[in-house]
């Protein structure tokens, strides 16, 4: 069988099911006082999101996999693996949200932030030649379609 379609499958070790189950609780019991298991709310983690982190990590073969609620959450997230006046070079075109996040950041002074055409191969390679702590590229940019 794939990797796909075993994904995921037996992985519950509690009750043997086949089919993982849907953990739909938003909070989890401590063992003791200040004694917490490996999940005490969901916002922070929950096992039905780890095992779909797994599954694509599996699938991908990568190390790990961490799931978002959603892309800006995702975007928000790598930027936080950036320390404070760390230099992010990123395409002058990017999705709306994006762009927004990475303006305040720098509007803030959290990050240093330079924008650059892509599709100019000199300005890209002299950005590229000052280090930077994480160089964002994005798909199809939205709402204009253009690639990086």
């Amino acid at each position: 069988m794939t990797r796909a379609v075993r994904a995921g499958l037996e992985s519950d070790e509690v009750t043997g099911a086949v089919v993982p189950p849907i953990h739909l609780s938003s909070t989890y019991a401590f063992k003791g006082y200040g004694e917490k298991r490996t999940y005490d709310y969901s916002r922070s983690a929950n096992p039905t999101r780890d095992l779909l982190g797994n599954a694509l990590a599996d699938l991908e073969q990568g190390a790990g996999g961490v799931v978002t609620a959603s892309g800006m959450g995702a975007v928000n997230l790598v930027g936080h693996l950036l320390k404070a006046g760390d230099r992010l070079v990123r395409a002058a075109r990017l999705y709306g949200g994006t762009y927004r996040l990475f303006s305040a950041w720098q509007r803030r002074g959290e990050l240093q932030v330079e924008f650059i055409d892509y599709g100019d191969a000199v300005a890209l390679q002299a950005a590229l030649s000052t280090p930077s702590a994480m160089v964002w590229v994005e798909t199809t940019s939205n709402p204009m379609l253009r690639t990086q």
